[in-house]
């Protein structure tokens, strides 16, 4: 019976040890993303990545890159292609953020993506996304976080808003969105 009771104790806390966030597999090239298309007046492509190591990453006028919507997949062959379209460094994401951030991505991941709301014309649309590993698929699934522009879209689930929040606070004063 003291056996049995020592041993159920174990399992209790192994499982209350459990790791809680984002188990990101080694390999994963790319955790965030911005965009920004407009093809009015002129066309315009560009955007960051931040990486594995934290490192914020810019890409202008990228060829062929691999775009997802809200729910895609994409293969790591295609992130470390986007990844290889960006052209300079424009800053680093301490280890201790970078791991705070990218433990909130499964809660995101599963967050609701209210209806769109048209706002316009030829303003264009920047987005705000993360990428969560799926090993079902063997793939990276893409999350929408939020987006604006001709229209607005967010993802509802209070993980994705922190996200978004803490994205765009990193290019106010480098980037427009």
């Amino acid at each position: 019976m003291y056996r049995i009771g020592i041993i159920s104790l174990i399992l209790v806390c192994c499982l209350a040890c459990e790791k809680e966030g984002y188990d990101a597999p080694e390999l994963q090239p790319v955790f965030f993303e911005y965009h920004y298309i407009n093809h009015a007046w002129g066309y315009q492509d560009h955007g960051w990545l931040i990486d594995r190591e934290g490192t914020i990453r810019r890409f202008e006028l990228p060829m062929d890159y691999n775009l997802g919507t809200h729910g895609d997949y994409l293969s790591l062959e295609q992130l470390e292609h986007n990844l290889g379209q960006a052209d300079s460094v424009c800053g680093e994401i301490g280890k201790t953020v970078f791991d705070q951030k990218t433990d909130l991505i499964p809660a995101a991941s599963e967050g609701e993506i209210e209806d769109i709301q048209w706002r316009g014309a030829d303003m264009g649309m920047g987005i705000f996304s993360c990428y969560r590993y799926d090993p079902a698929e063997d793939a990276y699934q893409y999350v929408l976080l939020s987006a604006s522009g001709d229209y607005l879209q967010n993802n509802l689930s209070t993980e994705a808003e922190d996200l978004a929040k803490w994205l765009k606070g990193l290019v106010e004063g480098y980037f427009y969105y």
